[in-house]
């Protein structure tokens, strides 16, 4: 068993295509108990949930056969190497694990954290832009 870490917004399906006979399309392929090889790794990083808490990573449950999948995987690579996705054996708190790993993606919700009070501030009126933006 293992324990993916995930710092990203939204969950993320993971799935294995084969080629179809009848059009260029693949279909997901399936296990020999017939269900689609898709693993779904859970997301939430940045979106209060209905505790209005917000979480700062998720942690997601996944079998030994999975996770085999996943580390063969090139999107889940990529999302490794950019820093939105870990995994261990053991089971570390997510704060912990997430402390190390990427912030935000491009799907994240904007905070007060992403603007720059803009030069067109008074006093009175404060105008607000985003980082990044001149």
């Amino acid at each position: 068993m293992f324990y993916v870490y995930s710092t990203a917004t939204c969950p993320i399906a993971y799935a294995v295509y084969e080629d179809n006979k009848n059009t260029d399309l693949g279909v997901i392929k399936k296990r020999t108990d017939g269900s689609p090889i898709k693993i779904i790794i859970n997301g939430g990083h940045g979106v209060a949930n209905k505790h209005f808490v917000t979480p700062k990573g998720v942690c997601t449950i996944v079998n030994d056969q999975d996770m085999e999948i996943l580390l063969e995987d090139r999107l889940f690579k990529k999302h490794m190497n950019a820093g939105f996705m870990s995994y261990d054996k053991k089971e570390v708190p997510t704060e912990k694990k997430a402390a190390n790993m990427a912030r935000k993606d491009r799907s994240a919700p904007l905070t007060p954290d992403d603007f720059d009070e803009g030069e067109a501030s008074s006093s009175e009126t404060k105008v607000y832009k985003k980082k990044g933006i001149k």
